[in-house]
């Protein structure tokens, strides 16, 4: 979870829709020319989807899925999306004169988009620079303030008691925060089902999922390191490193990420409305637009 994306992540509802998008992208300029001995992870009829082009994907997608579940995913979307189209091909639907229309306008928007994307890769370049998040930030101030507290925990889950006792008293022993190398060698010398270190989380939202541990998270002070909280045969081991109240504007280099992509997006709202204004100028100048 990106720290305080409940608030100020703008676009994160785009990035959760990508994946989606992607998949749909791919069935229609992909698999229709491929031929039967091309090695795939799915075919219906003569259609066929590789891994190849799912790691394409993958590669080109922004997706809050690990890679198994999201693989996962666009196989059995691309599964379904094939067998609708090839039914709907069946039924001679494409020569119906509505879905006619709406595929001329389907062509019409992927032209509009891939202008609006040419020119924001020719004008605004690969992201934002840091002078313009800074500038946000230092702008935007009063709109950046969390709405609930938020933690910063180190969380580590055992399989073996033993060991998470070990890391416990470890972490309980040091005066200060581990640093990453040193959270590394703990990983390395005590066998783990998982680590989690230098994220911030909403705390209502925190192991929700676990009855009492998320409450006994909200009674610590930071530095504090919990006794081994055991649920459902594992051992979890939790340090609160720090907690920011409610109304709290973060340091920028906490949410450095998520205001690149809100300014990202608010450049591209700019160039936008620049050319169209261009486009209309110069067709006004030329008697060729006409409003009524």
């Amino acid at each position: 979870m990106s720290p305080f994306s409940n608030h100020i992540d703008l676009s994160r509802f785009w990035r959760a829709n990508l994946l989606q998008l992607s998949i749909v992208i791919l069935l229609c300029l992909g698999c229709s020319d491929q031929s039967t001995d091309l090695e795939f992870v799915a075919r219906l009829g003569n259609e066929h989807l590789t891994m190849a082009e799912i790691d394409e994907l993958l590669e080109n997608t922004s997706t809050f899925l690990d890679s198994a579940d999201a693989v996962s995913q666009i196989i059995e979307q691309w599964v379904t999306n094939e067998l609708l189209f090839q039914e709907a091909s069946e039924r001679g639907l494409k020569g119906d004169p509505d879905v006619q229309r709406l595929l001329a306008d389907n062509e019409r928007s992927v032209m509009i988009n891939a202008l609006v994307n040419r020119m924001a890769a020719a004008e605004l370049g690969s992201a934002p620079e840091d002078v313009a998040i800074q500038t946000y930030y230092e702008q935007n101030r009063d709109q950046l303030a969390v709405r609930e507290p938020y933690v910063r925990i180190i969380h580590f889950v055992f399989a073996n008691p033993d060991s998470a006792a070990t890391v416990q008293n470890i972490l309980v022993s040091t005066t200060e925060t581990p640093t990453d190398p040193e959270l590394d060698r703990l990983l390395e010398r005590y066998s783990t089902d998982g680590m989690d270190s230098n994220a911030y989380f909403p705390q209502s939202q925190l192991f929700s999922r676990i009855p009492g541990l998320s409450e006994a998270v909200t009674a610590i002070t930071a530095g504090e390191v919990l006794p081994v909280f055991a649920h459902d045969g594992s051992f979890h081991v939790i340090q609160l490193v720090d907690r920011i109240p409610s109304g709290t504007v973060p340091a920028l280099e906490m949410i450095e990420d998520q205001l690149r992509d809100r300014v990202a997006i608010q450049m591209r709202k700019q160039l936008f409305a620049r050319q169209v204004q261009r486009l209309r100028t110069r067709a006004l100048s030329r008697d060729e637009l006409e409003i009524r």
